[in-house]
């Protein structure tokens, strides 16, 4: 596998409108943690699944959650208990909101989420592209920095949706 730069914009023949790489939905291939003095966590115990989905209209959704999830037994989510419903929503992360690409990050910009505290703010992610060995190319979106009291590196690796991979 090959680490690359952010490949350049390209403008569509039919509008006049820019065109990124990041457009599109990408499938969630590997989530770690690299926590300051080596260790490496994998959120929801390496069981995580998730897509993520850029417009060129400049809106994005991420959706991650813990694979194999056990199911709560309801028709609905508020007949669950609070307990139920609470350990549903430990397993699952959701944003969405507009998007901006700045440099080599692209800037979430958060209008509804899970976690009420990014609502109204912005979520950083530094860009890598990846090319894996029979050809394609994944999305690597990382984040520095986690909580006061500790400093971690976030990365989350992506593969574009409509590109067949075999074995994956």
């Amino acid at each position: 596998m090959t680490l690359s730069h952010v490949p350049n914009a390209q403008r569509h023949d039919d509008r006049d409108q820019l065109e990124h790489p990041l457009v599109g939905t990408w499938k969630l291939v590997d989530w770690t943690v690299a926590m300051e003095g080596g260790r490496t966590v994998r959120p929801f115990r390496g069981k995580a699944t998730g897509v993520i989905t850029y417009t060129e209209e400049g809106r994005m959704v991420a959706t991650l959650m813990k694979a194999h999830r056990p199911t709560i037994g309801t028709r609905s989510f508020n007949e669950a208990t609070a307990m139920e419903r609470a350990a549903a929503a430990a397993g699952y992360l959701s944003y969405a909101g507009t998007y901006e690409i700045i440099g080599d990050e692209v800037h979430h910009h958060v209008d509804i989420s899970l976690f009420p505290d990014w609502v109204g703010g912005t979520q950083v992610r530094h860009i890598a592209w990846i090319t894996n060995e029979d050809g394609t190319v994944d999305l690597e979106l990382s984040d520095l920095g986690v909580g006061s009291e500790r400093t971690a590196t976030i990365h989350l690796r992506w593969h574009r949706i409509n590109e067949d991979r075999s074995g994956r």
